[in-house]
């Protein structure tokens, strides 16, 4: 079954060689208890580790049940030392992190054995041996015997056909080898046993056959092989893969057995895990308040459409780009500048398609998503005030384009507004005192609102512009709302002069009293002044067609952000297809806001991510130096889990899978680290800023650190990993 043909092995050093194995012609029967004998560097062990799988002839073929060996490809030496070949060492080699049970269990586990198998058949041949009662303690509980029998015990779990044994009984006394060699004389009754001694009195009192090897010749053979031996069977090899389930359970024996430091080593990788986490705890709180600013507050803030579109991003682009130039240059020549106002100012023609394309939309879409609306159109008119007896024109406002006027030219003593159309108004304004507008226009009576500042407080103008006698009004002055309420002042509509008659105007009163709510951060007026209902703007544009100019703007007012959006959609749905010329622009003055603050917000955030992340770089340095001190630490166990049969990738996978751990401990700890730390950091900042929990670390923030942390560990543990799997198994079983 197995054939030694012509075997020959040479061992270089330097400039210098030596023949581990000559020419070497053996033949073993399928049951049979083999010694083989010789001096040190006589070439006994290389015999073995030939035979095993774990070195190969420079020449010669290795012939198992009929099959030639010289094809084998590294996953066929494997796979033969899983299925057909169980070692005993001299040393035992028993894995420390592991139990009596996983150390048994780890061949099978190799061989994809189902857990439920694999623990009943290691419990078997632990029976066998003697040690059941001793399953779960770990070797160095073990006396040097007990310890032999769980290395025998495993080399039998896989049903081998192969027992090799190199000096099972150097390291025990005599009372507990000779137990020992009971038990191996025991398993050679039903498998082949080639065992490795220089105790020549023993190898003949127990093996039935005697093998003497010297410089690597066969030099004596007790019971050769004389007449050719029918082959038996055939070779069978299964697939070997250690499962991501054994390497994780090594891994953790492993690092409980260095718990110390791999604390530490998840602490120091933490760190970089900790400054992200916290910047971007700081950053979400941030713009958490940010945005529940802009939906609180920039949400009513109205799009706008206007004959004139302004783009302000465009001058803000600008402006940046200008930063960028050189100042005071030295050269001598001049370039071209753009022209910014043309560039970003446009003409828009709001005619009457645009207007019902817009109409269709409030009576539509926008019952759900406006808040409210206003067509401003510019009309004719004055608001006439009676100072020392005679009419003062307090606003004036023209039909005619000549500039922005929806509050009137510079010279006006008082605004005069259009109150937008829907709950945007109630939602924003409480009337302190009064009641809302009641208009009798058959009798040219005209009631409006008057808007205060926040503070409860007025210019001095608009104090004049109402009637109020300013030489008697000192600064501290307080005039009571009642003073207010009922004051009057003359609508005149058309051009008025002089000459007008004041009959005609009508009568404009102050029924109400208002001022924003103390929970909205906006005004819906550019300043205070008079506010008047929509139905006034609707009945001066049926009455006096003559006085009306074109739009003045149109505003939208959505009721949130989301809804924003569709409204914006549909605003520029009706540009498709449409010329620049033809095309209408708005401005969404709330755009222009959070295009600043979430700028700002993200830079600075990038910034200090960047700098945390050098000491995830820092992190994952050490990481890879820990790894690296690993591999020589486990450089044994390595070499017994290729002699089990593991693969170059398994080796591969149980440090891979260890630095993983690692990393997800290290996230980890970053993140309770984080939360911790976040507490004091809160209430710190809530005094300083009466901003209640503003450090916040949201759920994929903290997925996502410890992904990140588990793949900068692997990623620092691949080299050290690549340079356990490719260790010489032979080398590495020789390391102490």
């Amino acid at each position: 079954m197995l054939k030694l043909k012509n075997i020959s092995k040479t061992y270089t050093i330097g400039e210098f060689s030596q023949n581990a194995l000559d020419k070497v012609n053996l033949e073993f029967r399928q049951s049979e208890f083999v010694s083989v004998l010789g001096p040190s560097g006589g070439g006994k062990t290389t015999l073995l580790n030939v035979i095993g799988g774990l070195d190969h002839a420079d020449s010669g073929d290795l012939i198992i049940n009929g099959e030639s060996t010289k094809s084998f490809k590294d996953k066929q030496w494997d796979m033969y030392r899983n299925n057909s070949i169980g070692f005993v060492f001299q040393s035992h080699n028993l894995i420390s992190h592991l139990s009596v049970l996983q150390n048994v269990e780890m061949g099978l586990s190799l061989s994809g054995t189902n857990a439920q198998e694999k623990r009943k058949r290691a419990i078997e041949v632990l029976d066998k041996v003697g040690l059941k009662d001793h399953i779960h303690k770990n070797p160095n509980q073990l006396s040097g015997g007990q310890s032999q029998r769980v290395a025998i015990a495993r080399a039998l779990a896989n049903n081998p056909d192969v027992i090799l044994a190199d000096e099972p009984t150097g390291s025990l006394d005599t009372e507990t080898g000779t137990q020992v060699l009971d038990l191996i004389k025991e398993i050679a009754k039903e498998k082949l046993v080639i065992m490795v001694t220089h105790d020549s009195e023993m190898a003949y009192k127990y093996a039935n056959r005697v093998i003497n090897i010297r410089d690597g010749k066969i030099t004596d053979d007790s019971n050769p092989i004389k007449d050719d031996i029918e082959e038996s069977g055939t070779l069978n090899l299964k697939k070997t893969a250690m499962s991501f389930t054994t390497a994780f359970i090594s891994s953790v024996n492993n690092i409980k057995t260095k718990l110390g430091r791999t604390i530490l080593t998840a602490f120091a990788g933490s760190i970089g895990i900790i400054g992200i986490a916290l910047i971007l705890s700081l950053s979400n709180g941030m713009q958490g308040e940010i945005d529940n600013f802009e939906r609180e507050t920039l949400s009513s803030y109205p799009i706008t459409i206007e004959p004139i579109f302004i783009d302000f991003l465009g001058f803000m682009e600008y402006s940046a780009e200008q930063d960028d130039l050189e100042s005071h240059p030295s050269y001598d020549y001049i370039t071209p500048e753009s022209n910014i106002f043309d560039e970003n100012t446009k003409i828009n023609n709001i005619n009457q398609d645009y207007t019902e394309y817009i109409d269709r939309y409030i009576a539509n879409e926008g019952q759900e998503t406006l808040a409210g609306y206003s067509y401003n159109y510019r009309i004719n008119m004055s608001l006439l005030s009676e100072i020392d007896s005679e009419y003062v024109e307090i606003y004036t406002e023209s039909s005619i384009v000549s500039g922005p006027s929806g509050f009137g030219p510079g010279d006006n003593m008082i605004p005069f507004y259009l109150q937008p159309d829907g709950l945007v108004f109630d939602d924003n304004y409480d009337l302190l005192a009064g009641e809302a507008p009641v208009n009798d226009f058959e009798n040219k009576q005209i009631e409006v609102y008057l808007a205060i500042s926040a503070f409860n407080q007025m210019p001095r103008e608009y104090l004049e512009a109402l009637g109020f006698d300013l030489d008697n009004i000192e600064e501290n002055t307080q005039i009571n709302f009642s003073e207010f309420v009922g004051k009057q002042v003359k609508l005149f509509v058309g051009d008025y002069d002089t000459d007008s008659d004041i009959n005609e105007a009508y009568t404009v009163t102050v029924s109400g009293i208002i001022r924003t709510k103390e929970n909205s951060n906006i005004s819906l007026f550019m300043r205070n002044g008079l506010v008047y209902p929509p139905e006034v703007e609707e009945y001066l544009m049926t009455t006096y067609p003559q006085e009306i100019g074109g739009i003045q703007s149109i505003s939208l007012y959505p009721n949130d952000f989301s809804n924003k959006d569709k409204v914006l959609t549909y605003l520029d749905n009706y540009n498709i297809g449409k010329t620049e010329t033809n095309a209408i622009f708005y401005n969404d003055q709330a755009a222009l806001f959070t295009s600043i603050s979430g700028g700002i917000i993200d830079a600075i955030s990038i910034v200090l991510i960047a700098f945390a992340s050098i000491s995830l770089v820092v992190s994952s340095i050490m990481i890879s130096i820990i790894t690296y001190v690993s591999v020589i630490e486990r450089t044994k166990e390595i070499g017994v889990l290729r002699a089990l049969g593991a693969r170059k990738k398994d080796i591969s996978r149980v440090f891979n899978t260890e630095n993983i751990i690692i990393g997800f401990s290290a996230g980890l700890v970053g993140i309770i680290i984080t939360l911790l730390l976040m507490i004091p950091i809160n209430i710190i900042l809530e005094n300083m800023s009466d901003i209640s929990n503003i450090a916040k670390l949201r759920p994929l923030h903290i997925i996502s650190l410890i992904i990140i942390s588990i793949f900068l560990a692997f990623v620092a543990g691949l080299i050290p990993a690549r340079m356990a799997a490719k260790k010489d198994p032979v080398i590495a079983l020789r390391t102490e």
